[in-house]
């Protein structure tokens, strides 16, 4: 029998076992690099599992990054468990994390945001001004609305000027309109808190955002079973498809698929 120098042993590593003599041999690991063009999903939902070491379940965070074409690094926006689907959709736009920031830094929940823009718009910059009426873009604003929402969002922030394109033709970027938008849905939401809604959400708001204040505030408040001809014009209702028996139950229940997950967001961050 041929005796080893040094005594043998099993040594254990996770599934791995390796039967050395004398000395121990470590995992061998090797460092890598790996870009990912667009940025991590914004949802990352994983479990690892392997017999032996239990289980393992990552954090439900990531990191989504905009690049630009040389692969720099120009947005990088945090997702986790309470984002929306519809979230993903606005960071799909190339403005869609300027966006989300802007909106941020107004107390708006990004998600608010982007549910608003699926719903008018599927996130993309319409033109749809004509015939009378100046409804356009994204977030489909007028520009009497878009002018005076602005105007606000600019005197609780001044720095936002430095994102934004002025004038008119920022009725007409997405960037500058969504900073309009949130503005609104921060008006929305101290409205609906005069009106008894402690924490308003993006569904208790659409009707402020789609009919005006003055309806918004009593179609978050009312009843399921009151009927939406109580509140808006017959114009209103046949531009939204909304017949004369339609309940506000029905209504909401038609409107909130639409925004996803995002419909039962608080709009307001703090």
């Amino acid at each position: 029998m041929i005796r080893l120098p040094f005594p043998c042993r099993r040594t254990a590593q996770a599934t791995v076992v390796l039967v050395t003599c004398g000395f121990v041999m470590p995992p061998i690991g090797h460092a890598q690099t790996v870009n990912v063009p667009g940025g991590l999903p914004t949802h990352v939902n994983a479990t690892y599992q392997e017999p032996g070491l239990g289980g393992w379940t990552p954090d439900t965070t990531g990191t989504a990054q905009a690049t630009s074409g040389s692969g720099a690094v120009t947005q990088t926006a945090t997702a986790g468990t309470s984002d929306s689907d519809a979230l993903g959709i606005l960071y799909q736009q190339s403005w869609g994390y300027a966006a989300a920031q802007n909106a941020e830094a107004l107390g708006v929940n990004p998600s608010a945001l982007a549910a608003t823009c699926v719903v008018e718009s599927g996130c993309q910059n319409l033109y749809t001004a004509g015939n009378g009426s100046t409804i356009t873009g994204a977030f489909q604003m007028s520009n009497g609305t878009y002018s005076q929402t602005l105007g606000e969002a600019l005197a609780a922030d001044p720095s936002l000027a430095s994102s934004i394109t002025s004038g008119t033709a920022g009725q007409q970027d997405p960037a500058t309109q969504a900073v309009a938008a949130a503005q609104y849905l921060k008006d929305a939401a101290t409205s609906l808190q005069h009106s008894g809604i402690s924490n308003p959400t993006v569904l208790d708001a659409r009707a402020y955002y789609n009919f005006g204040p003055s309806a918004g505030a009593e179609i978050a408040t009312a009843d399921d079973s009151s009927l939406m001809s109580s509140y808006i014009s017959g114009t209103a209702m046949s531009g939204n498809n909304i017949s004369s028996t339609t309940t506000v139950g029905q209504w909401r229940a038609a409107v909130a698929p639409k925004m996803g997950s995002a419909a039962s967001s608080s709009i307001l961050t703090g």
